[in-house]
């Protein structure tokens, strides 16, 4: 069958639904996928299948949840035809399966077996960041915290019309409302000290459309393409559906997850072409990485050193951001990019020039620390003399996961920083004797806990000399070498984020 055919398969499907009732039931899906002791509605059929399976995403995951409720808000109707409804488990199996059935026709036209190793890393920033970025604190804090600093928070304000607390404040006031409900009246009762009715307008309008609206945008952004089931979509943007039912206007949050990611790491794509924006967070981000080097390392042996100016010359330089010295013996030269996979890199596999771009610009940021760790072994350093002995390993940190185990994403990784290290005229042999490392805020959080227990020369050199850990993430391979000490570790921030959200309860998975 044709691209057209099977997708006209899926909206013939949709278009016997009604979009209020179709909501609801996605919004217990996703509830129950994401958070714990949540029970599916009586009123819901369910196979038995995908209640006993582990896990139930084998069934149902929460990536096709996204894109039928992309097409219900698209397609469905006021109110269902002959009775169909997504309360019915086959009709819910019927449209999964056909969604199925055209991403399997995508790959077999635009993918194909020699991009094997791209299409897996499409999946795994599809997929991975409903496992990893579910309805807890720990992101709350952590973006809480970065974009908690004067400029930022007025870049907030002038953007949205809120400050940064009251969109935190309002937005979990209604993950907590939609943990127990698919919809809340369009006026709700919030009664939080300074929040007023205007400040929840600015808040909708920032987060919610119209189901019309929303419905136009979507369309707009429809293409039966390699990106179909990739590309960044405005249900993101706007996770919650303004409708009208029997003269009640209501919000709908078929997928409170979204909501929850809006108001956090979402809120850098309202921010990030606001003049001054990324410098700030740049800044920002490197203070938080020295906030969480500061929480970790409490073993004496272990030495955090911040950036210090320098100069060559006349010429005035910076040193890498932070270093994590252990005596002598090791230290880690960790350098903060806010830099992210771009949604074009994520989405597409047909052109690869986004995907090359991000590439050749984390390599940037590698090949950066290599150039000042040749000052440092020149002994321009101010603040750590050169000594031979001391390993010294590279590590770029990132905000994001950029997903780098397998083989692809490594191999063109290498390729560029080897092209690059050329060009500056630095040794090769560095890439061997100080191999770089790649984390996002996330692994380092966990990987200086364990560092400040068994040491960066343990914990780095396992990892970097064992041929199978070198293509594993950060946050797996201390899961599997270290679990007692990952066990163990204090919750980062977890202080602040009660002293600063201990009245608004946010249901946890």
């Amino acid at each position: 069958m044709s691209l057209e055919e099977l997708y006209f398969s899926v909206r013939s499907r949709i278009r016997e639904l009604g979009h209020r009732d179709s909501l609801y039931v996605i919004w217990a899906y996703c509830q129950y996928l994401q958070l714990n002791k949540f029970n599916i509605p009586n009123d819901i059929q369910v196979s038995p299948e995908f209640l006993n399976s582990v896990p139930p995403q084998a069934f149902l995951p929460e990536w096709t949840l996204e894109v039928i409720a992309r097409e219900v808000i698209r397609h469905a109707d006021e109110q269902s035809r002959r009775g169909r409804s997504l309360r019915q488990w086959n009709n819910v199996a019927s449209i999964a399966n056909a969604l199925r059935d055209l991403e399997d026709e995508i790959y077999a036209r635009f993918v194909g077996g020699e991009r094997i190793h791209l299409e897996l890393m499409r999946i795994a920033h599809r997929q991975f960041v409903w496992q990893q970025h579910r309805l807890n604190w720990k992101p709350v804090i952590r973006y809480y915290k970065l974009f908690n600093t004067p400029d930022i928070r007025a870049h907030t304000r002038y953007v949205t019309g809120l400050s940064l607390d009251q969109i935190y404040l309002i937005g979990l006031c209604y993950l907590g409302m939609f943990s127990e409900n698919p919809r809340v009246a369009r006026r709700p009762n919030i009664q939080i000290a300074g929040i007023s009715q205007e400040h929840i307008e600015c808040f909708l309008a920032f987060t919610s459309l119209n189901r019309r609206r929303l419905a136009d945008r979507l369309r707009a952004e429809h293409a039966l393409d390699e990106g179909f089931f990739y590309r960044y979509s405005s249900l993101r943007e706007f996770p919650l559906i303004q409708i009208s039912y029997q003269g009640h206007d209501e919000v709908a949050c078929p997928i409170p997850t979204l909501l929850f990611w809006r108001i956090t790491t979402g809120l850098y794509y309202t921010l990030k072409d606001v003049p001054g924006f990324p410098t700030a967070f740049g800044t920002s981000f490197q203070q938080y990485v020295g906030e969480v080097i500061g929480q970790r390392i409490t073993n004496p042996d272990i030495a955090a050193l911040p950036e210090r100016e320098y100069r060559v010359g006349l010429r005035r330089k910076d040193s890498v951001d932070w270093i994590m010295q252990e005596r002598n013996e090791a230290a880690l030269f960790v350098e903060c990019k806010t830099k992210r996979l771009t949604w074009a890199s994520k989405a597409g596999v047909a052109d690869l020039s986004n995907f090359d771009q991000d590439i050749r610009k984390l390599a940037g940021a590698v090949v950066q620390v290599y150039k000042t760790i040749k000052d440092y072994r020149a002994g321009l350093y101010p603040h750590l003399p050169f000594v031979e002995a001391r390993r010294i390993y590279p590590a770029v940190v990132t905000l994001e996961d950029w997903y780098f185990f397998g083989l692809e994403m490594p191999d063109r990784l290498n390729e560029a920083v080897r092209t690059s290290m050329e060009a500056a005229r630095l040794p090769i042999a560095w890439l061997d004797e100080m191999p770089y490392l790649i984390m996002s805020v996330d692994e380092f959080e966990k990987l200086a806990g364990v560092i400040n227990i068994a040491g960066i020369q343990s914990v780095v050199m396992g990892k970097v000399q064992d041929r199978e850990f070198r293509r594993w993430g950060f946050d797996a391979y201390c899961n599997h070498r270290y679990p007692e000490e990952v066990k163990h570790l204090p919750k980062l921030f977890h202080d602040q984020y009660n002293a600063t959200f201990a009245n608004i309860a946010l249901r946890q998975s």
